[in-house]
């Protein structure tokens, strides 16, 4: 990847705090940028911090770290508490991000409003100081290890590559929004098969910053949708190589995510959103591949833990009578159909055929293209159906192995692709 210089680009930073601009005017150049994004993390933050740091003595000493603390305002004294970890004698910055507009209402698993503003705020130093890396780590993680100074830092300083996106462990059903919708429709979109699409830890290469990250035009879709979808996008239609890091189980302070049904309009929504910027690259794309990765291998669990299937079901059902006037508008005829006729009269034998899953998202996407209902409202209307889809999925696979489960996960990928061409011959259509 081409790597332009500071020098050679001129990017509006005026949404850079005073107090930024104050400390890169004194500062020297440096090696890593480590970012700790914290809201009122204080029982958690310094941990964070201080593992990494000591992360970097082991596994880069020979690398000049900044690690900065953008915090988003907390009232628990966190910045303080981070600042101690520290100690004395490491290279330290505390600043606070601006919180404004859109940035309010995020629902991430972080907890940080914001966080869009704090991760170009890193960018932007990085940047500016000539950093080989810029490594962002959530606050609020329970699970860090010293480890991920490596992981997250060797496949960009030894490897050559651009973006490195996290991997977590999880158990059979943990995070099926993002193993049964986000990370299948992304991997045939645009032909890199990424896990994870909720942040955590990220690491940028300078080139990847300079090229790619800073200049997107940071609109109000970024704050609208999340951060972390947006990057994880990026990084897969963009010409970067891309890497992940196997990090382990995730574990983290709770914080309130809000309803599914907004999640699901936030993160689905910032797909499709991209979707559009970026057609003229997934379109002719036919096959993906597993991206590479980095780290102890992972496997998922064979915790089934507490599953509300009965619930799910009866999510399904009161979009059957809520809902039908606005799944006629969005869904094909065909489609429609199905749902119709989809018995849930027992349900031990309710199916929910991944085909029809497909299909549904694609004709999902289509109808956010066309604009034919209010995007919210359309995006909203997905949540019965997931639920339905995900109750399908846990009843036909409660009983094998874990490995079942991912041979299910990795046939609805494969099917993803396959439906492929239907997306595109009526997007096409619609363009016309």
């Amino acid at each position: 990847m081409d790597q332009p210089t500071s020098n050679q680009r001129v990017l509006d930073e005026s949404f850079l705090p005073e107090q930024v601009r104050t400390l890169l005017a004194a500062a020297t150049p440096v090696d890593l940028v480590v970012g700790v994004l914290t809201f009122n993390d204080g029982a958690t933050a310094p941990t964070v911090t201080k593992t990494l740091s000591e992360g970097f003595t082991r596994y880069t000493p020979q690398e000049r770290v900044l690690m900065i603390n953008c915090d988003g305002a907390s009232q628990d004294g966190t910045p303080d508490l981070v600042r101690q970890a520290v100690g004395e004698g490491a290279r330290f910055w505390s600043i606070q991000h601006p919180v404004i507009g859109p940035s309010l209402h995020i629902l991430s698993e972080s907890g940080v409003p914001g966080r869009d503003a704090a991760v170009r705020i890193l960018a932007t130093v990085a940047d500016r100081l000539d950093a080989k890396v810029c490594l962002i780590v959530d606050g609020n993680l329970k699970s860090v290890d010293s480890r991920w100074a490596e992981w997250l830092t060797t496949p960009i300083l030894k490897n050559g590559m651009d973006c490195i996106l996290p991997q977590f462990s999880r158990n059979r059903y943990e995070g099926t929004l993002t193993s049964t919708l986000l990370a299948p429709l992304t991997g045939a979109l645009y032909g890199k098969r990424v896990a994870y699409h909720q942040g955590g830890a990220y690491a940028f290469s300078l080139s990847f910053i300079r090229s790619l990250l800073l200049p997107q035009p940071w609109d109000d879709a970024v704050p609208i949708h999340g951060i972390d979808g947006w990057i994880t996008t990026l990084a897969a239609a963009k010409d970067a190589h891309v890497c992940q890091a196997m990090l382990g189980p995730r574990t983290q302070q709770s914080k309130p995510m809000g309803d599914l049904a907004t999640v699901l309009a936030q993160s689905v929504g910032g797909v499709f959103h991209m979707m559009e910027r970026y057609q003229d690259v997934w379109e002719p794309i036919k096959t993906s591949t597993v991206v590479p990765t980095i780290g102890d291998p992972i496997r998922v669990g064979d915790t089934v833990g507490t599953l509300h299937v009965e619930r799910m079901i009866q999510g399904f059902q009161q979009g059957l009578r809520d809902l039908v006037p606005i799944w006629q508008i969005v869904l094909s005829p065909e489609a429609f159909q199905q749902v119709l006729e989809l018995g849930v009269d027992d349900m031990n034998g309710f199916r929910f055929p991944p085909r029809l899953w497909v299909q549904i998202v694609y004709d999902l996407a289509l109808a956010y293209h066309d604009r034919l209902l209010y995007r919210e409202h359309l995006l909203k209307s997905l949540t019965p159906l997931y639920l339905g889809h995900t109750a399908s999925l846990v009843v036909a696979t409660r009983a094998q192995p874990a490995a079942g489960v991912e041979e299910a996960l990795e046939r609805l990928a494969r099917e993803y692709e396959t439906m492929k061409p239907y997306l595109i011959e009526r997007w096409r259509w619609s363009d016309e």
